[in-house]
């Protein structure tokens, strides 16, 4: 990939993930399809968001209709408990 090979954009990736007020970095490359992501544990949105969006699958494991049933239902589960 070009962008690893262009300096200036390194180090201003490299000053960010460094960077202790920062908690979650996603970039794009104009000559590269894939977003390229990294987030802190420490603050737990921010990690939870890079967990959600790090599968490496284009398409989702159920098909729509089981994740809308789903949706649906999953306010019903907490009625029981």
């Amino acid at each position: 990939m070009a962008w690893f090979q262009r300096f200036k954009e390194k180090i201003a990736i490299s000053i960010l993930l460094r960077s202790k007020n920062i908690t979650m970095l996603a970039f794009k490359d104009v000559e590269c399809d894939r977003i390229f992501m990294a987030a802190s544990p420490a603050d737990p949105a921010a990690f939870a968001f890079y967990a959600r969006n790090i599968d490496e699958d284009d398409e989702p494991a159920d098909p729509a209709s089981m994740m809308l049933e789903r949706i649906y239902h999953s306010p019903d589960a907490d009625k029981g408990q």
